[in-house]
């Protein structure tokens, strides 16, 4: 009698034991008020900002890529004891400095793969739908905690929100003939994306536990980050990993060699090897990060970029996209009115008739006749808005076109183009003056070629609704507006593959028609008064793509 009651005390004892932790590791009910997750690796506890949203913020999704583990594929983390405080960003990647670039993270290292979580579900039981944010910057330079890419107003919106970091230039893309036999699929580089693929993985895991739901994924990017959605749209390693994809500026698929074979590639880092005067792998390994980083500099600091690898990219994206084995998913797909200034063109020349015929022959020869005619320009006043044309389209514009095009001729999943036309503008008065004389200088220069225009990035702080994030600037009432239509769009198609839907606050959203490609297809002209629109420069995307096989 008494055995049996002492058997089932201990066994209300180990009940009580076990549900009690398990409440903690996986806080089924208030999510919101425990501020505790547990996730791969251990216990974590976020923050509580005043508007009710809860984040994590530097989540380690792998293990440290230092020592041993640099130019290697992403390895599994080792379990932490106790609860991780997840209130701080993590570093960002080992990069050279940049004035362009804000971070809210207060340290650079190696150590560097880390995400953020930003969610408002009240209890992990929640199916919220997920969009992970990669960020651009030339696969040289950015990380996740830029003010840009803040996840509270998404995550208001019922989106689950994940920024990321993921190793960059030299540590991130650099292949070797060492590195690819010791590699075990015979390639090498492509570290920076297969962290990428580590981060989806662990989101996968993962992301229930912040009310997530895994199989309503969305991959996002700007710049670097749209070519990275098209790299995982082609990559056998990604698929399962998301279901919809945004790219914003950009893609993989371009005239320019943004994809090298391995073998260039490997050229590249024997290079560098000879260069540091490191005789192998093992001695560039235990090299310092700063000083590798200096050997880098001194030649061109991008050229290490993503690689045909034979594992994590099989063969270039665009032999994937046109043979029509991507993914199969929804995409959402646009670029800004004026990607790139007209002074990219002049290398600090007059932006003048003379001056712009004379680069346009520089760089195209015996077809700068042909450009010319596409881009014309009969005056001084008309060379800065042809000139910035032609410019973003052979930097930007083409490589987006194209990654439409081919995706919207399969026909299996639905393809929404947009334009971002909203002028920005430009820098407020507060920041302009802070900063000593040459600074500000240099910002009022800036201010100059920005303001008025939608230049390269400036419709991330839009689309994500992060204008009062961004408190440098000097946005308008019309800003807002905008930033709500976009806004409205982005969380529709990551909700529902469908940027179509109700909008926030109630705003009108003019109806977004799927994009069917080839001559006349309609398009999102996203405004003031956003505005369906039909393609007219088709026939300047056609010259590119005639260069394809010369440029």
């Amino acid at each position: 009698m008494f055995k049996q009651i002492g058997n089932f005390f201990l066994l209300t004892l180990s009940l009580i034991f076990i549900s009690t932790n398990f409440a903690l590791a996986n806080p089924e009910k208030g999510l919101l008020s425990t501020k505790r997750v547990a996730v791969t690796g251990g216990r974590i506890e976020g923050s509580l900002t005043a508007d009710g949203v809860l984040s994590f913020r530097g989540i380690p999704y792998a293990a440290a890529p230092v020592g041993k583990l640099r130019w290697k594929a992403p390895q599994p983390l080792l379990p932490w004891k106790g609860v991780r405080n997840a209130d701080d960003f993590g570093p960002r990647p080992v990069q050279e400095s940049n004035l362009l670039y804000e971070f809210r993270s207060k340290e650079m290292s190696e150590d560097c793969l880390y995400l953020n979580v930003w969610t408002s579900a009240s209890s992990n039981q929640e199916k919220r739908p997920v969009y992970v944010f990669i960020h651009g910057g030339s696969f040289i330079h950015g990380d996740g905690s830029q003010p840009a890419y803040d996840g509270e107003s998404m995550a208001k919106q019922g989106v689950v929100y994940v920024s990321i970091n993921y190793r960059l230039g030299v540590f991130g893309f650099m292949s070797h003939p060492e590195l690819s036999k010791e590699s075990g699929y015979g390639g090498s580089g492509n570290y920076g994306l297969l962290d990428q693929v580590a981060a989806l993985e662990w989101i996968k895991k993962n992301i229930s536990q912040f009310g997530g739901d895994p199989n309503r994924v969305t991959i996002g990017g700007e710049s670097v980050g749209a070519q990275s959605v098209s790299a995982h749209m082609v990559s056998p390693l990604s698929r399962g990993l998301f279901a919809a994809a945004i790219a914003e500026s950009g893609s993989l698929i371009d005239v320019r060699a943004l994809v090298l074979p391995l073998n260039k590639s490997e050229e590249l880092g024997t290079e560098l090897t000879t260069f540091s005067k490191s005789g192998s792998i093992a001695d560039m390994r235990l090299m310092p990060a700063e000083k590798l980083l200096k050997y880098v500099e001194k030649g061109n600091p991008r050229r290490f970029k993503p690689v045909i690898d034979g594992y994590f990219l099989k063969e270039n994206p665009e032999k994937t996209f046109i043979s029509g084995r991507q993914a199969n998913v929804p995409l959402l797909i646009g670029w800004n009115a004026q990607e790139v200034p007209a002074m990219a063109l002049f290398r600090l020349r007059r932006i003048n008739t003379k001056n712009y015929k004379a680069a346009v022959e520089r760089i195209y020869k015996e077809k700068a006749a042909d450009v010319l005619a596409l881009y014309p320009a009969a005056t001084n006043a008309e060379v800065k808005k042809a000139s910035s044309e032609f410019m973003s389209d052979r930097l930007i514009n083409y490589s987006s076109w194209k990654l439409a095009e081919l995706h919207a001729k399969q026909k299996s999943a639905p393809v929404y183009r947009y334009l971002f036309a909203q002028p920005h503008p430009g820098l407020n008065q507060r920041t302009i003056r802070e900063g000593n004389a040459f600074q500000v200088l240099i910002k009022k220069l800036l201010n100059k070629v920005i303001a008025g225009t939608s230049f390269h990035a400036s419709e991330i702080e839009y689309a994500l609704g992060n204008l009062d994030v961004q408190d440098n600037y000097d946005w308008k009432t019309e800003d807002y507006k905008v930033s709500k239509q976009m806004q409205s769009y982005f969380v529709n198609f990551i909700k529902n593959g469908n940027p179509n839907g109700p909008g926030i606050d109630q705003i009108q959203l003019t109806n977004w028609p799927v994009y069917n490609g080839g001559n006349k297809a309609a398009f999102l002209k996203i405004a003031g008064n956003s505005s369906v629109e039909t393609d007219t420069t088709e026939e300047r995307y056609l010259f590119f793509q005639s260069l394809e096989q010369t440029e």
